[in-house]
């Protein structure tokens, strides 16, 4: 799965992909989905790919740097000091927004970058399974269409 390449979900499945989800005990994803859209339309990569990352990385929203810093990503987060480094958001859209800018300009290859190409997770997550986590998040959304 080519990853700089849209989903094609329409703003509707969207909603529908990351609404409703139990996990998402503060709704952030539901109340946030129009904006993992319009990253995908804005930036041309794969917009469930993006929430994926944020779902994995936050604990669906709930970890201590999702909360206090709006920061799905874990975003300059490092393995000795995770709060400590991570960015901070005025809304999780700021997030959304940047961290698609981040992805398509320095991990995503023109030719698009296949999850497990290994090539994004020894880039941006120390995480040996990271790619593999990410994706079974990403089967996850697809399958509740």
């Amino acid at each position: 799965m080519d990853l700089n390449i849209p989903s094609g979900l329409t703003l509707e499945q969207f909603k529908k992909v990351l609404g409703g989800q139990p996990l998402d005990k503060n709704g952030v994803f539901e109340s946030n989905a129009e904006y993992f859209y319009y990253a995908e339309k804005q930036y041309n990569i794969n917009g469930v790919f993006l929430a994926s990352v944020g779902i994995h990385e936050s604990g669906f929203g709930t970890s201590a740097i999702s909360l206090n810093k709006k920061n799905l990503f874990g975003y300059g987060a490092v393995d000795s000091n995770p709060s400590g480094g991570a960015y901070s958001f005025n809304t999780y859209a700021e997030g959304i927004d940047l961290l698609a800018r981040v992805f398509k300009k320095y991990y995503l290859n023109p030719n698009g970058t296949a999850i497990y190409s290994g090539n994004i997770n020894i880039k941006y997550a120390s995480d040996k399974n990271w790619a593999s986590s990410v994706y079974k998040w990403m089967q996850h959304l697809y399958n509740s269409l």
